[in-house]
């Protein structure tokens, strides 16, 4: 696979050079495989805000190497093109919204890139599709669901055609039926577009599904490996104010017992692994 994200010795501090410096991103590599689906979780001032700024050029490193695709974040002439191949999406849904027509507000972006009216209008029905809200493309976002929402904000960017989505604490402020349905887009676009989908969170439970689980803690990677293997350290997660999903802890220590449930990659995982069992 190709390598679509390299940091290499990241720092990053806000109001450097002054007496009240915060040093959010400490001396961090990382790379991510084109293609992959990353869950990245931490606590409130772990850095995870922060490092998802740095991927598209909306922060500029202290000090180390953020490339995208091989473009480096430093050289202005590349940030455009950076800029298309990384869509973020925010927390809050209503702070994305620009225009009261949600098939306008979907062809914004790629009105800006100069694209074609023609081209305009077959990405903005396919972003729409994507999401699962083509028959809403007449009307208005802003008397529609938060979930419903979040999943228009998706489509925007979509509509650019990025190779990469950053989803920024996405599902904060949704309930559980709005989160899964932004999850569920997520993990359509990662296994059929190929999509790199790097899924910013705070629910431990969100990343179950993601190939990769980065855990963040002041600035620094604590963990990296799959999730499943992660959440076996949940003592440690416990220390840095994180917690395991309960599902997911019952199952290892079940395997303690010597009793294997077989991968737990959501709820009902268990409760089907269970049955079995008994």
């Amino acid at each position: 696979m190709a390598r679509a994200v390299l940091l290499k010795d990241v720092c990053f501090s806000y109001n450097a050079n002054q007496p009240d410096t915060v040093e959010a991103i400490k001396k961090l590599s990382l790379e991510i495989e084109e293609g992959s689906f990353v869950a990245l979780v931490g606590h409130n001032g772990s850095g995870k805000s922060t490092l998802a700024k740095l991927l598209n050029g909306l922060l500029l490193p202290t000090s180390g190497d953020v490339r995208i695709f091989g473009d480096s974040t430093m050289d202005n002439k590349k940030l455009f093109d950076i800029r298309k191949n990384v869509g973020m999406v925010f927390q809050n849904p209503d702070n994305q919204m620009i225009a009261s027509i949600v098939e306008d507000d979907i062809a914004f972006g790629p009105e800006n890139l100069g694209i074609e009216r023609e081209e305009i209008i077959r990405r903005v029905d396919w972003a729409l599709t994507k999401v699962g809200m083509l028959e809403h493309k007449k009307g208005t976002p802003f008397k529609m669901s938060g979930g419903q929402k979040q999943r228009l904000a998706i489509a925007g960017v979509l509509a650019i055609k990025p190779k990469i989505l950053v989803l920024d604490e996405s599902t904060a402020m949704l309930d559980p039926q709005g989160r899964s349905e932004v999850l569920k887009v997520a993990h359509e676009l990662n296994k059929q577009e190929g999509m790199t989908i790097i899924h910013i969170t705070h629910f431990m439970e969100e990343a179950l599904g993601a190939d990769r689980l980065i855990v963040m803690n002041d600035g620094e990677i604590a963990f990296d490996d799959t999730p499943q293997n992660v959440f076996r350290h949940y003592e440690e997660l416990k220390n840095i104010k994180l917690a395991v999903p309960w599902d997911t802890q019952f199952a290892i220590s079940l395997a303690k017992l010597g009793i294997d449930t077989g991968e737990i990659t959501k709820e009902e995982d268990l409760i089907d692994s269970l049955c079995r069992l008994l």
